[in-house]
């Protein structure tokens, strides 16, 4: 049995490779795919086949009896089997797929992928697999699929080669289609939240940014207490803001190697995130790409990405 695999088992790669290399040619990466009849696979499920040796036995003994009625009976399935050839087909025949904008994730929570449908209107019955995502399956196809792909390394990844196929209606035939979609996702480095140092601390204790009068509910802790025994009738509180300076804006630099590197892009992912949340201007700068400091998301994504990509 071992023997048996061994030797069967580098002409099956070999086969695999020129498979998916005609694939290559006969459905290229798109950001739509329709399915037509050139992409789209029809045989019979090892269901199917009994049921086709069943046909055979029942015309076999109808020939051989003489027998009308058993003629009869195999020439309803054998018309039954030919239904379900079309049924299976047109289940998926123009059916068109088309992927979303790039979504992104980080490696301990991975991106959810969602793909787009068209002309999915009364079709049932089908399954998606592929190496990205575990296994789905939908009695109805929804207007989108939404996939959450396996957590993988940083950095810009490709959704591979997925199989779409469907046995409806009646589990007799396979129909199938291996779709290359141009669809990519970002994983970002995984964010490390840097802590407050001691002396920022202490300074921000000892230095409020503001005084402002109290209001019902304001926390006793920070109550002016000098202010207060000097004027009673006018209670001020301390209002503190982040320790981070909001108003110069701040540039980091990629600098670390090897095995350092991976701890500086997690602290700088951070960095970004909190930068963003407190609405400060930030910058970025890598041996390969330097990013002039500004704010919002779409800034942010294009650091995060130029830090995926380090």
């Amino acid at each position: 049995m071992m023997l048996a695999k061994t030797l069967w088992q580098p002409l099956f790669n070999q086969f695999r490779r020129y498979f998916y290399r005609w694939l290559e040619t006969r459905q290229p990466a798109a950001a739509t795919v329709e399915l037509r009849q050139h992409i789209l696979f029809v045989f019979p499920t090892a269901y199917g086949g009994w049921f086709v040796l069943l046909i055979i036995l029942l015309y076999l003994f109808g020939a051989n009896y003489q027998n009308n009625l058993i003629l009869l009976c195999a020439y309803l399935l054998l018309a039954l089997f030919c239904c379900c050839i079309l049924a299976a087909f047109f289940n998926l025949h123009q059916l068109r797929l088309t992927a979303t904008s790039e979504p992104f994730g980080y490696p301990d929570s991975a991106p959810l992928v969602t793909i787009t449908l068209s002309q999915h209107d009364n079709k049932k019955m089908f399954s998606l697999s592929g190496p990205d995502f575990a296994p789905v399956f939908f009695d109805t196809l929804p207007a989108a699929l939404q996939l959450v792909v396996y957590p993988k390394s940083r950095g810009l990844h490709q959704l591979g080669r997925f199989t779409l196929s469907s046995c409806y209606p009646f589990g007799l035939i396979r129909c199938w289609s291996h779709i290359q979609l141009k669809q990519s996702y970002w994983i970002y480095p995984q964010p490390a939240l840097p802590a407050m140092s001691a002396a920022s601390a202490a300074n921000s204790a000892d230095y409020p940014d503001q005084l402002v009068p109290y209001q019902s509910g304001a926390p006793v802790s920070a109550m002016d207490w000098k202010r207060l025994a000097k004027n009673p009738w006018q209670p001020v509180i301390r209002r503190y803001t982040s320790y981070a300076r909001l108003d110069t804006p701040e540039h980091l630099v990629v600098t670390a190697t090897g095995s350092a590197l991976e701890q500086q892009l997690a602290q700088f992912c951070g960095l970004l995130l909190q930068f963003e949340q407190q609405g400060q201007s930030y910058g970025l700068s890598t041996p390969k790409t330097q990013i002039s400091p500004s704010r919002g998301q779409a800034h942010l994504h294009r650091c995060l990405q130029t830090l995926a990509l380090c």
